[in-house]
């Protein structure tokens, strides 16, 4: 619903509720105005001008839905665009940047349980995602609680621990990775501090129950104590969310 208001002298104006507006119309009288009120987290201004030649985007998260106005100069007028966004089921919605939101969430493998970090990978792009990790302090809190709950919920042999792939695969000398978003691992928790250098052929994982995020083989599957203690249960994956045009 937008809210349209007319100026008809310094001290009135009219007020009009309308579902939406595709168009705003540019006339040549100097003494027209054109503004648009937005709702932000701060009491700030935006860093740009909407109305400016743009694109431009305005962007909001209201009760995990993601709203996005997106305005643009054409044809001596603005035009407004309107997308809602929502997560598949599982999943939860947190903001990368200005416009980019993705829906993360913990994909399990179905047969065999436990895997090797390529099927998680390959797990994570079946849902037109990848791999990811955290980029912020929220997503890791988001990460954790999601892992260390899964061993009640999703652990049908009784695994002592069950452990996910993240995204990361050595290099040698650096780490690769599949999400661009997340800016790589700045915002990893590693165990003992950042590596400075890991073997090819060994991939990241979050520990489970300590929360920390360590280096192994990529070929892991079940590991320790008889082969019964840890489980890579599957993938921290982040997948796009559902666009609707409204």
């Amino acid at each position: 619903m937008c809210a349209v208001v007319y100026k008809i002298s310094n001290v009135q104006c009219q007020y009009f509720l309308v579902l939406n507006i595709p168009f705003i119309q540019k006339v040549d009288s100097g003494h027209s105005e054109i503004a648009l009120k937005i709702n932000l987290p701060q009491n700030q201004c935006p860093a740009s001008n909407p109305l400016t030649l743009g694109p431009n985007y305005l962007t909001q998260i209201i009760s995990s839905k993601f709203f996005k106005t997106t305005v643009s100069y054409s044809n001596h007028g603005y035009n407004l665009t309107y997308n809602l966004f929502l997560c598949p089921k599982n999943t939860k919605m947190f903001q990368r940047g200005e416009t980019t939101v993705v829906c993360i969430g913990l994909f399990f493998f179905e047969e065999p349980i436990c895997n090797n970090q390529a099927e998680a990978s390959a797990l994570c792009k079946a849902h037109n995602g990848t791999l990811t990790g955290p980029a912020n302090s929220d997503e890791y809190e988001y990460m954790r609680d999601i892992s260390n709950s899964s061993k009640y919920t999703s652990n049908p042999k009784s695994y002592s621990y069950l452990t996910y792939w993240i995204d990361g695969k050595s290099t040698n000398t650096e780490f690769s990775f599949e999400d661009p978003t997340h800016n790589g691992s700045t915002n990893y928790p590693w165990s003992g501090g950042t590596p400075q250098s890991t073997p090819t052929g060994s991939c990241l994982y979050h520990s489970g129950p300590d929360s920390y995020v360590l280096h192994g083989l990529c070929s892991f599957t079940i590991c320790c104590k008889d082969e019964g203690y840890i489980c890579w249960r599957g993938a921290l994956c982040q997948v796009p969310p559902i666009d609707y045009l409204y």
